[in-house]
């Protein structure tokens, strides 16, 4: 499929990560953009292995959400991957400010 990574591992992406994305005018390497380029930007606690990244360009800020898991194919390959499930996009304001 597609041969996208971070850190390493390759990005797969989730049916509603997917469809967010779309109706956005992000793709995978706008994600990979986001990832590196970008900063911390949890506004909660989010579980082990779960990043959440924001980088701002202009007034808007994209936001992407991976979560680091173990896929097992049905030939039992099993491989470590980046699961997109979450992508998105806003408007800059205060409240939405980088935390440093």
């Amino acid at each position: 499929m597609f041969d996208v990574r971070y850190k390493g591992l390759r990005i797969e992406i989730t049916l509603a990560a997917c469809r967010e994305s779309m109706s956005e005018n992000i793709d995978l390497n706008d994600v990979v953009e986001i990832l590196e380029d970008g900063y911390d930007c949890g506004t909660g606690k989010r579980k082990k292995g779960i990043v959440e990244r924001c980088l701002r360009k202009g007034n808007k800020v994209f936001k992407t959400v991976v979560a680091q898991t173990s896929v097992r194919y049905l030939d039992g390959f099993q491989e470590d991957v980046w699961r997109l499930i979450h992508v998105g996009k806003f408007t800059y304001s205060r409240k939405h400010k980088r935390r440093e």
